[in-house]
């Protein structure tokens, strides 16, 4: 039985395992999703894009528990889906964002462990420890791969050039109500730790305190060579680069 966690799972194999798309198609439909989550480690994410969902169109209760069961269990046709797609109707741009964001939030309170917090430090990837507005819109939607069939079973598309869109228009208004103008301003930022970021568990909060300089670099590099638009936004970051 198929169902939006199968989707999930099969576009996971391929796009981080390195499955063949006929491979893939025949593990998601085949395995148990006990075996699925074991190869892409998807239901966490899940179940943040679930909870985002939630938030926005007000669904509580029991009916946050059928919707959970109806995405990782099917039928893609569960009435669940059909009731929230009422509720969905004119769901907007930046509320898809948000969603989004509480996706990436969920993941940084997962991932601040010792073993993972040095794995993104050899990997220059501390970046990802901060909001959604300064990851960059590469880095965002990155996650649409767990949001897109959850949408689509509550009959919401996706169109990612709004969506790409409307983010960087809210990264211009972040941007602006934190005065960032330059490198500088962002590192200080950066430095203000859980009080700019307060989903930041104390020990992460505590770990990059000390590598300001490297997070605020890594956005700025990120931005320079993956969001264009978003280092638009930035004047004068080769000047302050010394800073």
């Amino acid at each position: 039985m198929n169902s939006p966690y199968r989707e999930i799972a099969k576009e996971a194999l391929i796009n981080w395992n390195g499955l063949s798309k006929e491979e893939a198609i025949s593990k998601s439909q085949n395995e148990t999703i006990r075996e699925l989550d074991d190869q892409v480690y998807a239901m966490d994410s899940v179940e943040y894009a679930i909870t985002g969902i939630a938030k926005q169109l007000n669904i509580k209760g029991t009916k946050v528990l059928e919707f959970v069961a109806a995405v990782v269990n099917g039928p893609m046709d569960a009435p669940i889906f059909s009731e929230i797609a009422e509720k969905a109707r004119g769901l907007t741009e930046s509320q898809k964002l948000e969603i989004l964001e509480t996706i990436h939030d969920g993941w940084v309170v997962n991932n601040c462990d010792d073993k993972t917090f040095n794995k993104k430090v050899e990997r220059e990837q501390l970046r990802q420890y901060a909001p959604s507005k300064l990851i960059g819109w590469n880095e965002v939607k990155s996650d649409l791969i767990f949001l897109k069939p959850i949408l689509k079973a509550i009959g919401q598309d996706v169109n990612e050039e709004k969506l790409e869109e409307t983010y960087h228009k809210e990264v211009s208004e972040y941007l602006k109500e934190n005065s960032i103008k330059n490198k500088g301003d962002l590192r200080k930022l950066i430095e203000r730790g859980k009080d700019y970021y307060p989903v930041l568990p104390d020990e992460l909060d505590n770990k990059l305190l000390s590598k300001a300089d490297i997070v605020t670099d890594q956005i700025i590099d990120n931005w320079t060579k993956k969001d264009p638009k978003t280092a638009e936004y930035i004047k004068d970051i080769e000047e302050q680069k010394t800073i």
